[in-house]
């Protein structure tokens, strides 16, 4: 099978960020909260990558997204975290047993995305990774989710682009 030059170029990158586990034989469950004191650890969860994905800080003046493990953080966006609660986007849908919230970034052509959708009391979390070349990639959270999106609307600005917010912001 041949590979398009754009996807042979990008799939080096992608491996790097997401795909590569650390090199910690740590459990799953053991980076999952990749937060410091005194930062409020808004959502977390582990991934089967024996990784944790954390959105933590103070907001409103600081929120970041971390990637990794506590040894071995593999992307933190933005680099300075007092720039989050401006660089990451927000956006929320809810209806009669459905709750949906995503927080979104773009960070050098790669779009990246933290769900948390809850459906009929089934609830699924993690990252998903779109490639500038639209080769996507998902990031799952196992076992337990700390936290929750939805309370981060009130002090990130709104996704536009967004379909769960239907092209509109308050």
């Amino acid at each position: 099978m041949r590979r398009s030059p754009a996807r042979v170029k990008t799939l080096p990158f992608l491996l790097l960020l997401v795909l590569l586990p650390s090199a910690a034989p740590a459990a799953p469950a053991a980076g999952a909260n990749l937060c410091h004191a005194p930062e409020n650890d808004y959502f977390s969860c582990a991934t089967g990558r024996r990784a944790g994905v954390s959105l933590c800080g103070s907001l409103p003046a600081s929120l970041q997204y971390r990637y990794g493990t506590r040894t071995r953080l593999q992307l933190q966006f933005p680099d300075q975290a007092t720039q989050g609660a401006r660089e990451l986007r927000f956006a929320h849908y809810s209806r009669f047993q459905v709750d949906r919230a995503e927080v979104s970034f773009t960070r050098a052509g790669v779009d990246y995305t933290v769900f948390d959708y809850t459906e009929n009391d089934h609830r699924r979390a993690g990252v998903n990774v779109i490639a500038s070349d639209g080769v996507e990639h998902l990031v799952r959270c196992i076992g337990a989710i700390h936290g929750a999106l939805a309370p981060l609307g009130k002090d990130l600005p709104c996704d536009t682009d967004s379909a769960l917010n239907g092209g509109r912001c308050p």
